[in-house]
């Protein structure tokens, strides 16, 4: 399975992406939070690139990351010189999919619908094949609110190596982990 988070400049399929990560987990090794840290791909995409065709950012959502921590702007928002020119992006994230799936059978979880309409739109405008297939895709808040009884799509997490205090928000790899932490070990809130 993998988990898949994307942060961008706005809520439509269009808009900017400021990074994306992906993390192959499987259930049946009990990974530990580290070790989904460890074995993520986290690519940082060029903003400028995006802006010349057309992609889009929202007024609110600007502002929301003005508001955000230091540490996890420089990590998606802020432009540094290691961010990727997209068709190199995308297919660093493409061959860390071939390396743990080449086929393309294993389920895709994200957070919502959004990340899966903005790395498709993103991988379509730049003549791209996307990730996965549709059909693969599934949304995480669901599943944790069916498994576990909760209405937020959040949960405990039930490992003696995990602390919460340590997952950095907003961070795409850590958003990763967490999720995957949440579907493989989470208990009820209450």
């Amino acid at each position: 399975m993998f988990m898949f988070d994307v942060e961008t400049l706005g809520v439509e399929s269009n808009a900017v992406v400021l990074s994306a990560a992906l993390v192959h987990f499987d259930p049946e090794k009990r990974p530990t939070y580290q070790d989904m840290l460890d074995n993520a791909c986290f690519v940082k995409f060029s903003v400028a690139e995006q802006y010349e065709v057309k992609r889009t950012m929202s007024k609110s959502t600007m502002k929301w990351w003005q508001e955000q921590h230091d540490y996890v702007k420089k990590v998606s928002f802020m432009a540094s010189k290691e961010d990727l020119p997209i068709l190199d992006g995308l297919q660093r994230l493409t061959n860390y999919i071939d390396k743990c799936d080449p086929n393309r059978e294993q389920t895709m979880w994200a957070r919502g619908s959004l990340d899966q309409l903005v790395i498709d739109s993103l991988c379509v405008q730049f003549d791209m094949q996307e990730l996965t297939g549709y059909n693969r895709w599934r949304d995480v808040r669901t599943a944790v609110d069916i498994l576990y009884g909760t209405d937020n799509g959040y949960c405990d997490v039930d490992h003696p190596l995990f602390k919460r205090h340590e997952v950095i928000k907003h961070h795409p790899v850590h958003d990763c982990a967490l999720d995957a932490m949440q579907l493989m070990y989470g208990r009820s809130n209450g």
